[in-house]
């Protein structure tokens, strides 16, 4: 199997409301680190930099996933 250049992975934080609805992006970053922080705050429910809550997602509905830039699946 071929190395994947590094350059072209990124994150997506992709969030639910509950276990029968789809799976939304919320964002694609280069970092995993990033990813999971913001993952995290979709889980406790609090919005970044304003301060505002958003209703928490909690633990089943939150997940980070890699994705590679220009693969067709």
């Amino acid at each position: 199997m071929a190395k994947t250049d590094s350059t072209k992975v990124m994150w997506r934080v992709q969030v639910r409301n509950s276990r029968s609805e789809k799976w939304r992006t919320h964002g694609q970053y280069e970092t995993r680190e990033t990813a999971r922080h913001v993952a995290a705050v979709y889980r406790a429910g609090m919005s970044g930099k304003r301060k505002t809550l958003i209703p928490p997602l909690g633990f089943g509905n939150t997940r980070v996933v890699r994705h590679i830039r220009g693969e067709k699946k």
